[in-house]
């Protein structure tokens, strides 16, 4: 048997059982498939309606996430300069004495003779870099000049950290400040 012949004898039996029903049979019947039709397409409109509202959240989901992935790669990037500008800077450090810049500095600034002491404290090596204590001790220098020589230290090529500065008010003259200034210079490590 043919697909053909399968459907036309199927539609003889359905028309058969319609031609035994009664009017009121056959709209009953109608209506009863209306209704099942239709309950069905609403059921199928829901399951779409839900599937559509999902899709909308998934793709805002997506580009939530596709947004913090960017910001997360920038913050990366920004990160990434400032590690290969400070290893610059570890590296400016390699062969820099700190005690003789130091003079330098102060012959620059005309307070050589204020400086009461530079020493160096000892050597801290971390995984990362190797570190120079330095103290400083200056008498008797004004706010601008005490500015300027902190501005001078921390502009250096050289990767400088301060780890403690102290202003004290000179006991004779109160616009004048004695300054101690505990600073680490930072370095490559001696294999890298």
């Amino acid at each position: 048997m043919s697909l053909r012949t399968s459907l036309d004898t199927a539609a003889e039996r359905i028309r058969g059982l319609l031609g035994g029903l009664t009017p009121r049979d056959r709209r009953v019947l109608l209506f009863g498939i209306s209704v099942v039709l239709l309950f069905g397409a609403w059921f199928a409109v829901g399951s779409m309606n839900k599937s559509a509202r999902q899709l909308t959240n998934n793709l805002a989901a997506a580009r939530n996430a596709q947004s913090q992935v960017e910001g997360m790669l920038d913050d990366f990037r920004s990160r990434v300069g400032a590690a290969d500008a400070l290893e610059a800077r570890l590296q400016a450090g390699k062969d820099f004495t700190p005690l003789t810049w130091l003079e330098k500095v102060g012959n620059e600034m005309g307070i050589s003779a204020n400086i009461r002491s530079m020493t160096e404290r000892g050597v801290v090596e971390t995984d990362f870099y190797r570190a120079q204590k330095v103290n400083i001790l200056v008498d008797n220098i004004n706010l601008r000049q005490t500015i300027d020589l902190l501005h001078r230290l921390e502009s250096t090529p050289q990767a400088v950290r301060f780890d403690e500065v102290r202003l004290k008010p000179d006991r004779k003259e109160k616009e004048l400040l004695d300054v101690r200034i505990d600073l680490l210079v930072l370095g490559p490590l001696e294999g890298a």
